[in-house]
């Protein structure tokens, strides 16, 4: 997990961090995080996140996505995503979690 590998390094922290809801000139930022957490290589983060992933998912569940944002730099730190949608327990999810989340 990436923060626990740099969780106890000497490190400058941030004077505050305020959470906000994120909106969709984040999704750059947004993106460009996923792919550190993911331990993706530059050159391939838009392959595997997708800044429209990351727009839709705001346009159509907008509380469930959130930003940390440093306050002194205005630089985004952190993000937080969460999807809806119908889920029944009791039947199997026979297609691809792409299918089920319409790609993100």
């Amino acid at each position: 997990m990436v923060t626990y590998k740099y969780q106890y390094k000497d490190r400058q922290m941030p004077a505050a961090i305020l959470v906000a809801p994120a909106s969709k000139h984040h999704a750059a930022d947004m993106q460009q995080l996923a792919g550190l957490a993911y331990a993706v290589q530059p050159e391939e983060i838009e392959a595997w996140f997708d800044q429209d992933q990351f727009r839709s998912r705001i346009e159509k569940f907008p509380e469930g996505q959130w930003i940390a944002v440093e306050a002194t730099s205005g630089r985004v730190v952190g993000v937080t995503s969460g999807m809806r949608f119908d889920f029944d327990p009791h039947a199997p999810l026979l297609e691809s979690w792409e299918t089920t989340t319409g790609y993100g």
